[in-house]
């Protein structure tokens, strides 16, 4: 991180709420009517399941994917109460500090819109959405990560360069996201969802790649670049 970036653009799912029971139940309804019965949670992993609507583009029959898609969106918002595990521990003082701070944050996910709109709503009363100067979704690219497409798009309308700003998710295809666009990367180790620390190890061994244990970690890091370049 050099210069001191002065923009944290964050992925979603899986760094900053944890949406891991809600995905895998809504999934698990929607796909059971092409599979005759309901996936389990290995089943479901196996398909990629990274952004709603690739997943069911790759899985159904294009002609079966609007219902399929109407039929996810119904689920996710049915299960989004029971399931929701809601910002991880320490992330919402994170993105107050940062703010605070003076740091430009926004939002790049391959969630989708609605999606998005959803979580967003129920999370209306923690002002979660306001923190963000940006939120591009996979509605906003034609092509997901490991493309940098959404970063390059993010960092093209706040009119910032890659040196400007860090990006910080919890997998391998958003580290070779940040490393094709340029972008330092910060891998959040926080959440214990299966597969997330499996990339730990190539991110710290990269030039530009930091492990960030807890949400604090990251305050921690961007305070000490600002202050050795002072």
């Amino acid at each position: 991180m050099n210069p001191s970036p002065c923009c944290v653009l964050f992925d979603l799912d899986g760094t900053l709420v944890d949406t891991y029971s809600l995905y895998m139940e809504a999934f698990r309804f929607t796909l059971e009517p092409h599979f005759k019965r309901r996936l389990n949670d290995t089943e479901l992993l196996a398909l990629d399941p990274y952004a709603e609507q690739r997943l069911l583009l790759n899985v159904l029959p294009e002609a079966d994917f609007n219902e399929s898609f109407e039929n996810f969106l119904t689920h996710y918002a049915r299960f989004h109460e029971p399931l929701f595990g809601g910002p991880y521990e320490g992330v919402m003082d994170m993105l107050k500090t940062l703010q605070a701070r003076g740091h430009v944050l926004g939002v790049v996910t391959g969630k989708s819109r609605e999606a998005w709109r959803i979580t967003a709503t129920r999370m209306e009363e923690h002002g979660f959405d306001d923190f963000f100067e940006i939120v591009l979704t996979d509605d906003d690219v034609q092509l997901p990560k490991p493309s940098p497409e959404g970063l390059l798009l993010a960092l093209d309308t706040l009119e910032l360069g890659p040196e400007q700003a860090i990006y910080i998710g919890d997998s391998q295809r958003d580290y070779e996201a940040a490393e094709a666009a340029g972008l330092p990367f910060g891998a959040a180790l926080w959440s214990h969802a299966p597969g997330r620390r499996s990339f730990a190890d190539p991110v710290s061994d990269s030039e530009v790649g930091h492990t960030f244990h807890r949400p604090s970690d990251v305050v921690t890091a961007l305070a000490r670049q600002e202050t050795s370049h002072r």
